[in-house]
């Protein structure tokens, strides 16, 4: 009876602040890079991941669930992203059995390449160049406090930098995750980049702050032949669906739902979606309510940037899908993602996970 008691409270919770947010603020935070995902299994489900995250991913999408991992495993992500970015990621994890948890290290960098200067007075170039990136250093803790449930946090160092001026700060994150003992079922949570804000040159700025609530189950698990994952005992057909609701601090709530079919625990298929928002408004729409002196905003063009286009594209609109192969004899995972970016470009990512055999 605790247990539903405890399943209804959480869900309770994470329903509550949507009456608290009146608008979007788009574009108000910095440091965005902290947001993107390095796994691609859980961007092909959407990101709706806190509640699955029993991967090296997990130090990213949850370090509550980094004390659930048996052995050190590391993933390794890098993507040419939109807009002539590049972005890497490198976690490794490591189980601590006498403390009955587990630490983690990570890295993430996003960079450009070198662009031409230019100024007032010589708005066709000055013929130097020059670059911008960020970087963040990320050291986790996760611990086991029951056989069911687990918490653990990262504390970030970020850094900053255009052309030759740079920003500083930290930020960390908190997740919990609980196995609730009722077939396959996992709720999590995680608040993400919390800390104070950066100060660039003059200007200040928060971090991209979320609150994200979780679930997970596998909602077909059939097959003579069984395998461990390790947190589930998973047959040669299985569908693992998640839910997860998050709210930022620099846009509307954010629902995010995936599904990931495995066959034989070797070969997978994935399909995810975000939502932001049902409807969306045109800016010509937008700018003749306010022309005849109405109240528009309701009808702002900008509450569901960037998860959903003008024009429709199913893969513009929050949608994407992956697959995955697992070669289990070696620690092997390779996975690969297909995403769209609203306005910007259609991205690919792969990512590689690697699962040690024994103790370091």
């Amino acid at each position: 009876m605790k247990r539903w008691i405890l399943v209804a409270l959480l869900a309770a919770v994470s329903l509550l602040p949507q009456h608290v947010m009146a608008q979007a603020k788009v574009g108000t935070a910095g440091v965005t890079f902290l947001k993107i995902s390095p796994s691609c299994r859980a961007v092909g489900m959407g990101e709706a991941y806190v509640a699955v995250a029993n991967d090296a991913s997990a130090i990213f999408h949850n370090p509550g669930a980094v004390a659930k991992l048996e052995q050190p495993e590391g993933i390794l992500a890098y993507m040419d992203y939109a807009a002539g970015l590049q972005y890497g990621y490198l976690g490794m994890t490591h189980p601590m059995d006498k403390w009955n948890g587990a630490w983690a290290a990570s890295v993430i960098y996003l960079t450009t390449d070198a662009m031409e200067e230019t100024t007032p007075l010589q708005p066709e170039g000055t013929g130097r160049t020059f670059t911008a990136g960020d970087l963040a250093i990320g050291l986790t803790y996760s611990q086991k406090l029951t056989d069911k449930f687990s918490a653990g946090g990262t504390i970030k160092f970020i850094n900053e930098t255009l052309a030759d001026k740079s920003a500083t700060g930290w930020s960390a994150d908190i997740g919990t995750y609980y196995n609730v003992g009722w077939r396959s079922l996992r709720i999590a949570m995680l608040t993400s980049n919390f800390g104070p804000d950066m100060n660039f040159v003059d200007g200040p700025f928060p971090m991209p702050m979320n609150f994200t609530f979780g679930m997970s189950g596998y909602v077909l698990n059939s097959g003579m032949r069984r395998y461990w994952t390790g947190s589930d005992s998973v047959g040669a057909h299985a569908l693992l669906a998640a839910f997860s609701w998050s709210h930022p601090n620099d846009n509307l709530e954010v629902y995010n739902i995936g599904f990931e079919y495995g066959y034989y625990n070797t070969a997978f298929l994935r399909f995810g979606k975000k939502i932001n928002g049902f409807t969306r408004k045109s800016w010509n729409d937008y700018r003749s309510k306010i022309e005849r002196g109405e109240d528009a905003t309701s009808e702002n063009p900008f509450y569901e940037f960037p998860l959903f286009s003008h024009d429709g594209e199913f893969f513009q609109n929050g949608a994407s899908i992956g697959a995955g192969l697992k070669f289990d004899k070696v620690g092997l995972m390779i996975d690969y993602a297909f995403t769209g970016i609203t306005f910007l470009e259609n991205v690919h990512r792969f990512s590689i996970g690697y699962k040690f055999k024994r103790l370091f």
